[in-house]
């Protein structure tokens, strides 16, 4: 990215600012923004009023939701001309393939179509190219402080482009030369109005969108610029390329110094050498006084009095640039807020406030309590619901433990008759005696007592047949679970019907219930 050659001024902004940068963004290449829209959007939006001619409400429909598609290309222009770069209709004609295969085209018109925020997911999708999880973790980034504003944006655009859809049919009606009552805008919603009408009313719908829709991009562009900027340091960075080339120019004259410094230093040597080759007396001298010399001058401080400072590029001026960068207000900014306090008790009122103000603050202070009070007596309320409902459910929260009734059931006949240790053998020799009844009885009786001891199934002493039924739903397998429901429809039958059941039915039923209940009955 060549941020050295952009168009907009990146300075520490604040969201509406980044909006507001967008109109300006607008007014410099509306005429680059405003073609590329034409040849693109009103040709489009004009072949599907005529392939939907009989429906232009429809056709409206389809054009408004095709919008995410040509914003991409209001999105090329504003991207290319804020580096620098001169997009013309040609251009845009032949970026239209790529756009339309780039990511989120799709998603921007099925999932993300209705996204209130679609002005700032637009550029992640086309200029970063991210897909899938990455593209969704970038905009929830990208989104975290301006994610409202964009919301906002969409908001106040849709509304506009209501209004000047409004205000141009409002002006269309006062232009017309009838007087009466055609001039109504209401008869434009009638649903016996012409199909020029409904024309019309396509056509002033896409050309409010014309005006709108441009604005809408480069303000959501814009945001976007302003949001990377503060993420990524972008000021920042052109501030430190700028500094680069009188960096390089600062090493430059460093690099002349140091050599006129290495001369200085060197010629005394140089000196003092030849000297030594004349004088025998110099070349005896030690050279640590040399050392000593040198080590003292290296002690001297650069600061004193006619010594030259830092040079510009030096760390000292980074330090200064430094500090200059740290003084901006985003590193450090005193920010006011508010939140709710509990209130002494004991706190005595302001004398200084009306009477009235006082018996309100005492009026809603005793409102509060009664709303603690009612708080506490839901809350009491809500367990004792709890524990009822779990009270309730007790047999099945303990299906699973192994128990003995306390005392025998004594059967619908309410006869107390305890039942015989072999259920079938007793109820094929009532059966065959004639009592099919008290066979049935005897059968009935004998699963009941078998579903207590051997699946641990309750029954209350006054459970009626249905409520039997209820109990063992989904708690026995399935062709236990049919016999006896076949055995409770027959006792039904035989207890309260007006016919006996048939001795075949009866019979099948021992022997059904010696398979599923074996012979045993009750202990």
């Amino acid at each position: 990215m060549r941020l050295e050659s952009i168009a907009v001024v990146l300075r520490r902004r604040s969201p509406w600012e980044a909006v507001d940068l967008g109109r300006v963004m607008l007014r410099s290449w509306a005429r680059q923004a405003y073609l590329a829209w034409l040849v693109t959007y009103w040709p489009a939006g004009l072949a599907v009023l005529l392939l939907l001619w009989s429906s232009p409400g429809y056709a409206m429909l389809v054009i408004w939701w095709l919008k995410p598609v040509f914003d991409r290309l209001l999105l090329h222009v504003f991207s290319r001309a804020v580096f620098g770069e001169e997009c013309g209709v040609r251009d845009v004609l032949r970026a239209l393939p790529r756009l339309l295969r780039s990511p989120g085209v799709l998603s921007g018109l099925t999932l993300r179509r209705l996204s209130l925020a679609r002005s700032l997911l637009l550029p992640v999708w086309q200029l970063e190219e991210q897909r899938g999880a990455a593209a969704r973790a970038r905009f929830t980034l990208l989104a975290r402080r301006c994610r409202g504003h964009a919301v906002w944006l969409t908001f106040f655009c849709a509304n506009m482009s209501t209004i000047l859809m409004f205000a141009l049919l409002i002006a269309l009606l006062a232009l017309k030369p009838e007087q009466g009552s055609s001039l109504s805008i209401w008869e434009w919603f009638a649903e016996e109005r012409s199909g020029l009408q409904r024309v019309f009313g396509h056509l002033l719908f896409m050309l409010a969108e014309t005006i709108v829709e441009p604005l809408y991009v480069a303000s959501g562009f814009a945001l976007y610029l302003n949001r990377r900027s503060e993420l990524e340091g972008w000021d920042i960075e052109i501030v430190l390329r700028g500094m680069a080339p009188r960096r390089t120019n600062n090493w430059t004259g460093c690099a002349v110094l140091a050599l006129s410094g290495a001369v200085l230093i060197g010629w005394p040597s140089v000196s003092l050498h030849a000297a030594a080759e004349t004088d025998p007396a110099l070349a005896c001298a030690p050279a640590d006084s040399c050392t000593a010399a040198a080590a003292d001058s290296s002690r001297k401080p650069r600061d004193g009095p006619g010594e030259v400072g830092p040079a510009r590029g030096e760390p000292g001026s980074a330090r200064a640039v430094i500090d200059g960068v740290l003084e901006d207000p985003v590193f450090g900014r005193a920010s006011q807020g508010w939140s709710w306090r509990w209130r002494d008790p004991g706190t005595p009122s302001d004398e200084s406030l009306p009477v009235w103000l006082n018996w309100i603050g005492e009026a809603v202070e005793s409102l509060a309590e009664l709303l603690r009070v009612l708080v506490w007596v839901a809350s009491g309320l809500g367990v004792a619901l709890a524990i009822r409902f779990l009270y309730g459910r007790r047999r099945r929260l303990g299906a699973g433990r192994v128990h003995t009734p306390s005392e025998p059931v004594t059967g619908p006949d309410d006869r107390g008759d305890a039942l015989p240790a072999d259920v079938p053998e007793a109820a094929r020799f009532a059966l065959a005696s004639g009592r099919a009844v008290e066979a049935v009885s005897l059968l009935y009786r004998g699963a009941l007592m078998s579903l207590i001891v051997e699946r641990q199934i309750d029954f209350a002493a006054g459970d009626t047949e249905a409520d039997c039924l209820g109990r063992v739903t989904g708690r026995l397998p399935e062709a236990v679970q049919r016999f006896f429901e076949a055995l409770v429809s027959c006792w039904r039958l035989a207890a309260y019907g007006p016919l006996a059941p048939s001795m075949a039915e009866v019979d099948r039923l021992i022997v059904d219930w010696a398979v599923h209940f074996g012979r045993r009955g009750a202990s």
